[in-house]
């Protein structure tokens, strides 16, 4: 199941006896929680009827007992039990177990963080996948961060202008809790019926460097050279070490070219692809293959302490920006 067909059950008033939440994006699992929890019970019943459980501090025993206790006031009762992966499959099918035949007065949410999903290949995942109702919650693609921003700032008749809209999802990068706790300090920043531009974004949320890496890729991966000199500049002034761009230009080229090709990008970085929509276009396999050697070459000089260093940074953004457009090499 994914989360709109979630929802779409949570607004028809249809409940799964056991749910097993897991993925990427640890606030929408906890976003989730509260949202069927929130839906089964009465209002008056959400604190004494919710028993929240971990199997990080409580032993297999100690769940099962606190699952055979009825509630004192009210039918209808919720469980959550966190860090269920931490149990083997014989145990998870023993307190699955429990659970049948359905009562639908009771309701348990298994979850799983994201840096502690069970592996595929693993028995527990494919046993919490077919014997509850699974939701796998990933990290929100940039099409789904747009809406999600232009929806919250419609509310309070803010306008954000696109440069600033590409900012923000980049420095959340698709995390919805950092979306959502960068909006709040927005809303207030602009108040009822304000503008945002890109520069209240770099001012007042939390990544500014990240964003002005961000940009020397995008002024690199755009050919523009007097641009990537500016920010190079910019970054080696506040600190960052020129190891520490060449780095960043090299992963991005590298997904880059993974992206071109079809090819899925590491698992941290899924959602992400938007950040490089037209520059597959600008470059050729042959080109980026040539930048990722020009990105060697220089990793090969800045280890072999060849001086000056910034210098180094500015000659492969210089090669980069002649190889932008080259339809063969």
């Amino acid at each position: 199941m994914t989360p709109t067909e979630l929802s779409r059950e949570l607004e028809r008033g249809k409940f799964h006896p056991v749910y097993y939440f897991y993925g990427e994006a640890d606030f929408r699992i906890k976003e989730a929680e509260r949202a069927v929890i929130r839906q089964f019970l009465p209002k008056s019943q959400l604190t004494i009827n919710h028993d929240s459980l971990t199997a990080t501090k409580s032993n297999f025993a100690e769940i099962l007992t606190a699952l055979a206790i009825f509630p004192m006031m009210g039918e209808k009762q919720t469980f959550t039990i966190s860090d269920i992966q931490i149990f083997g499959a014989k145990d998870i099918e023993k307190l699955l177990s429990l659970m049948s035949p359905p009562d639908p007065n009771r309701l348990v949410i298994l979850t799983s963080p994201s840096d502690k999903i069970p592996d595929k290949r693993s028995k527990t995942l494919p046993l919490l996948i077919e014997k509850t109702a699974a939701v796998e919650f990933k990290r929100l693609t940039g099409d789904m961060v747009e809406k999600r921003i232009i929806s919250s700032l419609k509310e309070y008749k803010i306008i954000i202008e696109p440069p600033a809209i590409s900012a923000l999802i980049m420095l959340t990068g698709g995390d919805l809790g950092g979306l959502t706790g960068e909006l709040d300090k927005l809303i207030s920043y602009a108040g009822n019926g304000g503008v945002i531009k890109k520069d209240d974004i770099l001012n007042i949320c939390s990544d500014y460097q990240a964003f002005k890496i961000y940009e020397l890729t995008n002024a690199v991966a755009e050919g523009n050279f007097d641009r990537a000199i500016e920010i190079i500049g910019t970054l080696l002034s506040q600190g960052e070490k020129p190891t520490g761009l060449l780095f960043m230009l090299g992963e991005h080229f590298i997904d880059l070219y993974l992206v071109k090709n079809n090819k899925p990008l590491p698992s941290r970085k899924k959602g992400t692809e938007w950040k490089f929509r037209n520059q597959d276009k600008r470059f050729n396999n042959a080109s980026l293959e040539k930048i990722i050697t020009l990105v060697a070459a220089a990793d090969f000089d800045l280890r072999n302490n060849i001086k000056p260093e910034n210098l180094v940074i500015e000659k492969l953004a210089l090669n980069i920006c002649k190889l932008c457009g080259k339809k063969g090499l």
